[in-house]
């Protein structure tokens, strides 16, 4: 046996009988005598094994981040989706306690059930332009103004739609609904796309990719 793992253990690179004394413990008694007549054969001594431990456990360290990174993204993406969540929670807070508020006042206050319906649309477009946006987008000026500008519009359109065909509450609308909805990020893309020609036009490329 002790000539077979020999030939055996001959046919290996330094590399891989480093790798195999690492595991000493999985291997017969002659399979080990073996081992170490190789190795002393090729000069290869435990400060070699030992840097050669410490290359592997530095290898699996970047394996295992690269998995992370590969999994979750960079730190700049990870920064970014939380500052998008972060914002994304305070968005929905801020609609929350608005509609809190309103159904807190007189009814003499409250718009009518057709500016109410369109309101919602525009709630819930907004928070999906909101969560849909990168952390660098959120800290622009022109996001936010474009936001609003589109955000009216957008009340505007479904108000006058909704006053035109009716309630698009109840059974048989839900197509409807959903087109109310999205009516919102779709002008937001016209306007901001608008004002970023217009930057560009009017102030050079340099503005056009400003920060706001």
């Amino acid at each position: 046996m002790f000539t077979n793992f020999r030939q055996e253990y001959g046919k290996l690179s330094d590399e891989e009988l480093l790798q195999l004394a690492s595991d000493r413990s999985s291997l017969v008694e002659e399979a080990n005598a073996a081992l170490d007549s190789e190795m002393r054969n090729r000069g290869l001594t435990h400060d070699d094994q030992a840097k050669h431990q410490h290359l592997v456990k530095r290898y699996e360290q970047r394996e295992r981040r690269r998995r992370v990174r590969k999994l979750l993204g960079n730190r700049r993406d990870r920064d970014s989706w939380i500052e998008t969540a972060v914002m994304l929670f305070w968005s929905a807070l801020a609609i929350a306690l608005i509609s809190i508020v309103y159904i807190a006042l007189p009814s003499r206050y409250h718009f009518s059930p057709d500016w109410q319906e369109a309101a919602e649309y525009l709630m819930i477009g907004s928070v999906i332009i909101v969560a849909a946006s990168f952390g660098p987008w959120l800290r622009r000026g022109a996001f936010w103004i474009s936001l609003l500008i589109s955000s009216v519009a957008h009340a505007v359109v479904v108000h006058t739609w909704i006053v035109r065909t009716g309630s698009l509450d109840g059974y048989g609308h839900r197509g409807e609904r959903k087109l109310a909805v999205l009516v919102g990020p779709v002008l937001f893309l016209v306007v901001y796309g608008c004002g970023f020609l217009f930057r560009r036009k009017f102030y050079g490329e340099e503005a056009g990719s400003d920060s706001g």
